[in-house]
């Protein structure tokens, strides 16, 4: 970025905020490259996404909301931003933001995440993918944003985000989003899209270790897994070495039941292509009942796995993967209006969900009770507030 924070003359308690902000998440993003020629540079660029991203903290939604939040709090942002021209215009917001490179964003993004992962024990990570349905246009034939993310649920942390080419599927994205990751003693889990030969072996290369669904696409070994488990069910697993692990939860006038088999591959006739899947040590059946007031619904999922068989084990792992859409996705659709948003300038809408996924990241990890929502509001109202969701991004003071 061109210029750094202000550089005038500040109270102690100004001085004490503009330190926080200097060593907050927002330091990984002083260096992006700026997209416009110097002509046009009336606003800096590290004012312009210094306040993109508190306005979305804030509860900003689109390019309007961001430049109102930055007049609502001009007086504020003069402590410790260069802003000659005052606050820029919701076209300037979103002409820049539209234009910034997503890969260096990325950068910026990892590099913060990079600095707090260090620090943590990441055991789990789960890929998924959402689609942004209001960037869709159907006039403009622009297809909606679809993106791959990297979820920790032990902490409440996108790892990463990886957008799908128009012209292809989750298939090309998840092998570029694994390689952005530390997989190193971490399991990583896949929804059946991601059920793929050469994902496993990578990561296996990377030292990981995987549990993949299957389903319809991965057929003939999809079909032989369950044949084999309905055959071991009829046959009351007699002979058979396996694990089982089972839960009861009631809750909302509702009781779900989780039950789980896991069983080693060597006690299966070979499976379909069975040397293609680098590591594949077990596989996984998974039973939910769920009993309604009214009536009863039964769903059976299977999955391979790197794992050695330990059916409770399992049974965490694949439970957390459904975190992913509560924790993420929901919270994306719900708190931050993510698939009504209409956004399509140029990259703006991968960019701008990039600044969502940090902003939940860095709500997530202060430590408040306070649900999103309300953290949002009181970051909108409450300067102070603000500042202690930044201080809590983890960066070392020192």
């Amino acid at each position: 970025m061109a210029q750094g924070f202000g550089q005038r003359m500040l109270s102690p308690q100004q001085a004490r905020e503009a330190k926080i902000l200097r060593r907050s998440v927002l330091q990984h993003f002083q260096h992006l490259r700026d997209p416009r020629v110097e002509r046009t540079q009336h606003h800096s660029l590290v004012t312009i996404v210094t306040i993109a991203i508190l306005a979305v903290l804030a509860g900003a939604d689109g390019f309007v909301a961001i430049e109102r939040y930055g007049r609502a709090k001009q007086s504020w942002l003069e402590t410790f931003l260069d802003l000659p021209h005052r606050i820029p215009s919701h076209d300037t917001f979103g002409r820049v933001i539209g234009a910034l490179d997503p890969e260096a964003l990325e950068t910026g993004f990892l590099a913060w995440v990079s600095s707090i992962t260090a620090r943590l024990d990441l055991e789990l990570i789960h890929i998924d993918g959402k689609t942004a349905r209001g960037s869709y246009d159907r006039e403009g034939n622009l297809k909606a944003l679809h993106s791959v993310s990297a979820w920790s649920s032990e902490h409440g942390l996108v790892l990463a985000q990886q957008r799908v080419d128009a012209k292809s599927n989750e298939i090309t994205a998840v092998p570029l989003l694994l390689k952005l990751l530390t997989l190193k003693g971490a399991v990583v889990t896949l929804d059946a899209m991601g059920t793929q030969t050469a994902i496993a072996t990578q990561i296996k290369q990377s030292e990981g270790d995987y549990v993949l669904a299957l389903k319809g696409n991965q057929g003939t070994l999809s079909r032989a897994v369950e044949t084999w488990f309905e055959q071991a069910e009829a046959s009351d697993w007699i002979g058979i070495d396996y694990d089982y692990h089972e839960t009861v939860e009631s809750a909302h006038h509702r009781i779900e039941t989780r039950q789980v088999w896991t069983v080693p591959v060597g006690q299966l006739p070979p499976l379909p292509r069975q040397a293609k899947w680098s590591g594949l040590t077990t596989v996984v059946m998974v039973r939910s009942t769920r009993q309604l007031w009214n009536k009863t619904t039964t769903d059976v999922r299977f999955y391979i796995s790197s794992l050695p068989s330990n059916a409770s084990r399992h049974a965490q792992v694949i439970r957390s993967h459904w975190s992913v859409e509560n924790s993420l996705h929901w919270v994306l659709d719900v708190t931050f209006n993510e698939d009504a948003s209409r956004i399509r300038q140029g990259d703006a809408a991968q960019n701008l969900g990039l600044i969502r996924r940090l902003s939940v990241n860095l709500l997530k990890r202060e430590p408040s009770k306070l649900s999103l929502k309300m953290k949002r509001y009181t970051a909108a109202m409450d300067n102070d507030f603000m500042l202690k969701i930044l201080a809590a991004s983890g960066v070392d003071e020192a």
